[in-house]
């Protein structure tokens, strides 16, 4: 399954970093283009459904959490398979990486460059609001 990993190094402790981008149910601290979210414990597990800008309501299930990351899926209809994992890995006690990650199976395999540069785009400016969240330069 293809996979794109975005990373960054931040002068925070992972702790500190987790507090702010690790709540499933509190994207909005820094996805701010979020309009409105809402958690459902559900037969499958915990669902978070996220109101995007244009209107559009994105269901993502939690299918695994440990201490310092989690993995949600998503039914995409130009994906056979999608997850994606938020993780915060220490470096030191004062700093961490921040690691974005995402596996996926596109339905158009043809089409996996050009979805794992969008992916990477995406997970970059991911990434930059999650810094200005934790009050970094971005």
């Amino acid at each position: 399954m293809p996979e794109v990993t975005v990373t960054e190094d931040v002068p925070l402790g992972a702790d500190a970093v987790w507090k702010v981008i690790g709540d499933f149910s509190g994207i909005r601290k820094w996805a701010v283009l979020v309009k409105e979210e809402s958690t459902e414990e559900t037969p499958k597990g915990k669902v978070r459904s996220l109101t995007m800008p244009d209107g559009r309501v994105v269901r993502e299930l939690l299918v695994k959490r440990d201490a310092h990351s989690y993995t949600y899926t998503l039914d995409r209809p130009d994906m056979k398979e999608y997850f994606s994992t938020v993780g915060v890995a220490p470096v030191s006690g004062n700093a961490s990486r921040i690691e974005l990650t995402i596996k996926f199976a596109p339905v158009d395999e043809g089409a996996t460059a050009e979805i794992s540069e969008r992916l990477t785009k995406n997970g970059r400016g991911n990434i930059k609001a999650m810094k200005r969240a934790l009050g970094l330069p971005t």
